[in-house]
């Protein structure tokens, strides 16, 4: 049986999470209930989260939720964000509260239902508040989220530090896939183009890819041109194929200077609830991902170029931080919504 699935997304910025839901109409094992949104304009994230799915028939309620953070963390806003998807001016979504409908579809059947959070925690921390019950009612949360291997904060646990920190102290059984694992899976100009070619999104797809390089360059001119990281496709993946991953139980340590920031480092502990990605195959990854969306099996071997540490990721890494600082700095985020 299908397992149930609500994915909660910051889409918009990057390509990944657009990337995501267009896996889901070639994933049997999954049986997805909602899509909720999180993080800035989620009016216009869930309207676009409804015109992408309404472009591959999938009928599912999408709920707008939590625009800021609890940390009070001023939203980072790129300005691109729903350009160019056909049908967001008048693609509407469910009405109702996302961190209700969280609530409510968790209580429905205890312990079966998987959330995937692939933006900031913002909706997952706010549903733990408004019900002790959910902690225990969600049967695994999948996060895309941190950095084990360095002491930067990584995004989407930067953005909302004080929602990542109830949400790792909650208890609940989770999957963490840390940006230092999927910055060894990256899809470069040549996937985009066969993406283009293999999925009925592909065009949408390779507009977005391209416009998100395009605004990278601005922000962080010294990065690798034209290539991603498959950060939440990879997060998806350690739900339906989780024989790719290597996982390692840590108990979470939370740097704090004088407040947490997102920085957290991680010691394996066979009794903790949290799960951490810690090695993966980056060709196999890659190739799920790539299947999922209708490209054929062939693919260059990226193994022995990216194995997760050196010049490459050093720079990807540094590219997250300068776009953040740029936006941050300009402020370059829309206000108001």
């Amino acid at each position: 049986m299908p397992t149930r699935l609500v994915i909660d997304t910051d889409i918009g910025t990057d390509v990944d999470d657009l990337w995501t839901l267009a896996m889901l109409p070639r994933l049997d094992a999954v049986a997805l209930e909602a899509v909720t949104t999180v993080y800035g304009d989620t009016d216009l994230r869930a309207r676009m989260v409804s015109a992408v799915l309404g472009a591959m028939d999938i009928t599912v309620p999408v709920h707008a939720g939590c625009e800021q953070p609890l940390s009070g963390r001023p939203v980072m806003w790129a300005g691109h964000e729903g350009d160019g998807v056909p049908g967001i001016a008048e693609a509407s979504y469910a009405s109702g509260d996302a961190v209700d409908v969280l609530v409510e579809l968790a209580a429905r059947e205890p312990g079966t239902l998987n959330i995937l959070a692939i933006g900031p925690l913002t909706n997952i921390a706010t549903a733990i508040a408004r019900d002790p019950a959910f902690r225990t009612n969600v049967g695994r949360l999948f996060i895309m989220g941190g950095e084990f291997k360095s002491d930067w904060p990584e995004h989407n646990f930067r953005c909302d530090a004080v929602a990542t920190e109830a949400v790792l102290r909650s208890g609940m059984d989770i999957t963490i896939m840390p940006f230092d694992q999927t910055i060894r899976v990256l899809i470069d100009q040549a996937d985009v183009a066969r993406i283009a070619l293999a999925h009925p999104l592909g065009a949408l797809m390779a507009e977005h890819a391209h416009t998100f390089w395009t605004w990278l360059a601005g922000v962080a001119p010294n990065i690798p041109r034209n290539i991603s990281a498959a950060h939440d496709p990879a997060a998806l993946l350690t739900l339906v194929q989780p024989h790719l991953f290597t996982v390692t139980p840590m108990a979470m340590q939370f740097d704090v200077d004088e407040v947490f920031e997102g920085r957290l480092r991680g010691t394996p502990d066979p009794t903790s609830s949290i799960q951490v990605v810690t090695d993966l195959d980056p060709d196999a990854v890659r190739s799920a991902f790539l299947k999922a969306l209708g490209c054929p099996d062939s693919f260059t071997d990226y193994r022995g170029a990216f194995a997760g540490d050196g010049p490459t990721t050093d720079a990807l890494r540094q590219s997250e931080r300068d776009a953040e600082a740029t936006a941050e700095s300009a402020k370059a985020r829309r206000v108001g919504w």
